[in-house]
């Protein structure tokens, strides 16, 4: 979705960092470190693009630290409600040593 403005603007950013700095837990994969916001319901399905009821932390580009998830790009479009998140009794993955 190349040139979404409200992504880049001031009040995403400040938002973004403020609900990252109370709590970085990924709504995807539980794992704290998350460096992205999501939309809980995507703007293209009608989600509020700056709306902090709308937004919470996720694993972004560089993915979870932990288990190595991509947890932005497993979540997609889908409203959180509509996505089938992998749950597994332990993390499996190992990271960089």
């Amino acid at each position: 979705m190349a040139g979404r403005s409200d992504l880049t603007s001031h009040a995403y950013r400040t938002l973004r960092a403020s609900i990252l700095a109370e709590d970085d837990t990924c709504i995807w994969c539980g794992h704290p470190g998350s460096d992205a916001t999501d939309h809980l319901t995507p703007v293209a399905r009608g989600g509020a693009p700056i709306d902090r009821d709308n937004l919470a932390p996720i694993h972004g580009v560089a993915g979870c630290p932990t288990c190595g998830r991509k947890c932005n790009n497993e979540k997609g479009t889908r409203p959180l409600a509509q996505a089938s998140r992998l749950v597994t009794s332990r993390d499996w993955y190992a990271g960089p040593t």
